[in-house]
């Protein structure tokens, strides 16, 4: 889920009018800062901390002075949003999304924790932040920006909450490279997570396979007339 200024990003956003704070805080380390956060800044924070040691065990460094911003609104249906070139995520407050859920617009995580999906949410606009110079050799890599994200998403769940992702996930026999279209990732996201999740599985390393993905040793995108 990331933008040019606003690049593809999949499932629902909703408008809630909040009662948030403008005040930005520094998170701990120094390496991001909220703003309009309000009571969620600490949540937001230890979250933030949470991802980038798990990203960095992966090999995908999040780079300094990464400003996550709570917003009452994102465009285009998105949960979250990741401004390429300017180190800026957008969320949701972490209550706005369990309507999202409720209504099955983020049908690939319906089973897992509110707090777990929350902070998923934060590791995959992370995952985009971490690639923000990622090679390519096409106008744009979006199939392998968003394969990484969701693969960062799902792989750092909670056990019982990946096991309850895996547990919704109906697609039967093994996953191939052309399984991961960009007409998949636009049509059927949620479809596409979990096929990135079942195609990582069968990787002999998958952090490998990451930093292959990452250094535009694998692409997964193709060139579009």
């Amino acid at each position: 889920m990331f933008s040019d200024t606003l690049r593809y990003t999949s499932m629902v956003a909703i408008c809630m009018a909040l009662p948030l704070k403008a005040e930005p805080l520094n998170c701990p380390g120094g390496r991001v800062s909220t703003e309009h956060a309000g009571d969620a800044a600490e949540l937001i924070c230890s979250a933030a901390a949470r991802a980038t040691d798990q990203l960095a065990s992966c090999n995908l460094e999040v780079p300094e002075q990464i400003t996550i911003t709570v917003t009452d609104e994102l465009p285009d249906q998105c949960l979250g949003v990741y401004h390429c070139g300017q180190g800026h995520i957008e969320i949701l407050a972490p209550e706005a999304y369990a309507p999202v859920r409720a209504a099955g617009a983020a049908s690939a995580f319906a089973l897992i924790s509110d707090d777990a999906f929350f902070e998923s949410v934060i590791r995959h606009e992370l995952a985009h932040a971490a690639l923000d110079d990622m090679p390519c050799p096409f106008p744009s890599c979006i199939v392998g920006q968003e394969y990484i994200a969701y693969a960062m998403q799902i792989r750092f769940l909670p056990d019982a909450d990946r096991a309850a992702f895996e547990e919704a996930t109906t697609q039967v026999g093994p996953v191939s490279r052309d399984m991961l279209s960009h007409i998949m990732l636009m049509m059927a996201p949620e479809s596409f997570a979990r096929r990135v999740w079942l195609h990582l599985q069968d990787r002999d390393d998958p952090c490998t396979f990451i930093g292959q993905i990452s250094r535009a040793e694998v692409l997964l995108d193709r060139e579009h007339p």
